[in-house]
């Protein structure tokens, strides 16, 4: 399976834990867990009275308690053989079985730790967020949705627990940034040091490319007389192109690709993140031209180059926005925050002032005193959804409810401009480099104190995992 396919990122070598800070207890009263366990225990008993002919080793032992769950051994031994499958894919040296065992048991139970904080701190992931996600990867590896899921249980996932893990994925991105992330500031020394101890290796702004693609799909197995079918196909298709059809109306009437009902359109992507055949037919090609045939494993594409960016002179499009934020707290959940923003998108699609509704209702106290606005934006500003969304709105139209990391918001476009940014990329990329690493440091303390306040029992020794 491809790393971008892979959605368990959750598991990690524990580290060690400082001692714990004031926080929020996590565990239940320690009463619910022994009688939780007591019920376990009794069950067991009973299936093996029951069943007199039962061997012990047929009962799936309990390895670790955490808090109000339970590790058992079986969902241990699916774990490890899940790594192994997916290093060998890689081919990675396989640790030693015992280190390994060690290791994910105690990666799985951080993994624990931070679901059962979601679920105290009631972070819901909606259904629609996680499909959204899992389209995203199937079409950023070109595949449909169905290819997707057949490459999923391939590797020896199921796709239910694949889109499980992802939804798990993104609460843990919630919950940390929720409990790390949002604390953390950069001040500008922070950036001026990084910029003078990193001069010599901050990179140049990378060229990215907005491509639009059409595939006539190859079977792997197909013979050649059926290969030459298809390319001719495209060869029609080229000429169709050339005799005035437009590109995106060629991509909906024939692509095999899934992203062929969109016109082809595979949006910005930097250079490494597409194939090299791709980058090397276009090289050569100015804006609005199309690429000769060219063959890959899948089958046989023309690309388009709408458009390119970057290098030098790094011309970036801003954004001028306006925002209403809502957060959730104990006395509105997520559905009232929708609710209550949805009403205020009304008021101002009947006329109310955008800016009036924001210095009334939104809860960003630095952008309230100005009618919500946020200023001149460039890409990476904000967070991946905001920015979406920003950058689909006509100027003047009103977003419906967006829902990112800080909450949920409604949005205005007020004008886009373009500007050459060389300087404020690097002092952007200092500042991201620099929140990343205070970030990961925050956040392994952060997991050491909710692991230190865990109620951790192992029930069974390391030697008899």
């Amino acid at each position: 399976m491809k790393d971008s396919l892979r959605p368990r990122l959750h598991y990690k070598s524990m580290v060690t834990s400082p001692k714990p800070v004031e926080f929020v207890q996590l565990a239940l009263p320690l009463r619910t867990d022994k009688l939780k366990l007591l019920v376990v225990i009794v069950l067991f008993l009973l299936v093996a009275v029951s069943n007199p002919g039962m061997s012990s080793d047929s009962i799936d032992r309990v390895v670790a308690v955490v808090n109000q769950d339970i590790i058992t051994e079986s969902e241990l031994r699916q774990e490890v053989a899940q790594t192994q499958r997916e290093l060998r894919a890689k081919g990675q040296a396989i640790p030693p079985l015992a280190d390994l065992k060690v290791n994910l048991l105690e990666s799985m139970i951080v993994h624990l730790i931070q679901i059962q904080r979601i679920e105290f701190l009631n972070i819901k992931v909606a259904d629609e967020m996680v499909m959204a996600v899992v389209n995203d990867i199937a079409r950023n590896n070109q595949l449909s949705l169905t290819q997707l899921q057949v490459e999923i249980e391939r590797s020896g996932l199921g796709f239910e627990e694949y889109v499980e893990d992802i939804r798990d994925q993104i609460a843990i991105r919630r919950l940390v940034n929720q409990e790390v992330a949002r604390k953390i500031t950069v001040t500008d020394q922070e950036i001026d040091e990084f910029l003078i101890q990193n001069r010599d290796t901050l990179p140049k702004r990378p060229t990215e490319l907005d491509l639009a693609h059409i595939l006539i799909a190859v079977p792997a197995d197909a013979i050649e007389e059926d290969i030459a079918i298809r390319e001719n196909r495209i060869r029609r298709i080229q000429d169709e192109i050339s005799d005035g059809l437009a590109f995106s109306d060629a991509a909906m009437l024939y692509s095999d690709s899934p992203d062929g009902p969109e016109g082809g359109r595979l949006g910005w992507r930097l250079n490494a993140d597409l194939p090299a055949l791709f980058v090397t037919a276009v090289s050569e090609l100015e804006v609005g031209m199309v690429s000769s045939v060219i063959r890959s494993p899948r089958g046989f594409h023309i690309v388009q180059l709408l458009n390119r960016r970057g290098g030098e002179e790094n011309l970036v499009e801003q954004s001028r926005v306006r925002h209403i934020l809502l957060v959730p707290n104990v006395v509105s959940g997520e559905t009232q925050i929708r609710q209550r923003l949805e009403r205020i998108r009304q008021r101002i699609l009947a006329g109310a002032p955008f800016s009036e509704m924001a210095k009334l209702h939104s809860q960003d106290q630095q952008s309230r005193a100005r009618g919500g606005d946020l200023g001149w934006l460039s890409p990476g500003d904000r967070d991946g959804e905001f920015e979406k969304v920003a950058s689909e709105l006509a100027v003047g139209e009103i977003s419906t409810v967006v829902q990112t990391g800080a909450g949920f918001h409604l949005l205005q476009l007020d004008a886009r401009r373009t500007r050459n940014m060389s300087a404020r990329i690097k002092r952007s990329h200092a500042r991201q480099q620099v929140r990343t690493r205070k970030v990961n440091e925050k956040y392994e303390e952060w997991l050491g104190e909710i692991r230190d306040i865990a109620y951790i029992e192992y029930r069974v020794a390391q030697d008899d995992l």
